[in-house]
């Protein structure tokens, strides 16, 4: 009967590969489409439609809001990291509330830029280094990334600095924001396919831990500068900080 159901089994396994083959492409794509997919409909679409259709504005931010929360909740279920986890948890929570927040209000000067461009291209390049370059088990936490990918690595922990350089000048500067990442992701994509090189095997050197805390870093200073945002639109819309502080006075002993 066990002979029987070898050949079932082999197939269930292979099957069980494809699948994660396939996942891995989209994973890998993920992150490129995520920038350029708002880049396109900001481009196509002009400041009158974004005021007017919330549903143009949902679409509009979805991918790349998705992409860091579906990143963010598979980080925290192959982390063993209780703080991390947090961190991972509070980057999903984030994501989450800018996808219900942020197509609610009215996009008004500036909006549609910031939203669709400048936004996805602050936090989508250290949400993607965490996912990819760097691995956190215990004894092997580190940046793993090894020959040019290094490189690129590096140049897209940049990014996000070159878009908040990009923000401080003329609109149409801030159009270069979805530019650097899209490139350097196509690079590594090529890179990955016809010039592989192996991830660092432990121990790990300094080095590599100094990078994983800088994109950690990184990855933090940029949620907690997102974060207001979707709540000052929830707390105008529904007074949710006024009720927070209501339900806090209400636990505290008279």
């Amino acid at each position: 009967m066990n002979i029987t159901h070898v050949p079932e089994i082999h197939r269930t396994d292979k099957q069980h590969t494809e699948n994660l083959r396939h996942w891995r492409k989209i994973l890998g794509i993920a992150p490129f489409v995520s920038i350029v997919f708002p880049a396109i409909m900001y481009f196509i679409s002009d400041e009158d439609s974004f005021k007017k259709s919330l549903l143009l504005r949902f679409i509009t931010i979805l991918l790349p809001f998705s992409y860091s929360a579906v990143q963010y909740a598979i980080l925290l279920h192959t982390t063993p990291y209780y703080t991390l986890n947090l961190l991972f948890l509070a980057f999903a929570a984030i994501s989450i509330l800018s996808i219900t927040a942020l197509p609610i209000n009215e996009w008004k000067g500036d909006d549609s830029l910031i939203f669709s461009i400048v936004l996805p291209s602050l936090f989508i390049p250290p949400t993607y280094l965490l996912s990819t370059s760097c691995r956190l088990v215990p004894g092997q936490t580190a940046f793993t990334d090894t020959g040019i990918n290094v490189l690129i690595d590096i140049l897209i922990l940049l990014c996000p600095l070159v878009s908040l350089v990009l923000v401080c000048k003329e609109p149409e500067y801030r159009l270069l924001s979805a530019v650097p990442f899209p490139i350097l992701i196509l690079a590594r994509l090529l890179n990955d396919r016809y010039c592989p090189s192996e991830k660092s095997a432990p121990p790990t050197a300094p080095w590599r831990v100094a990078i994983l805390v800088l994109i950690l870093t990184s990855a933090a200073l940029i949620y907690a500068f997102m974060m207001w945002t979707p709540i000052a639109i929830l707390n105008g819309y529904f007074g949710l900080l006024h009720k927070l502080r209501e339900s806090f006075l209400s636990l505290r002993p008279d």
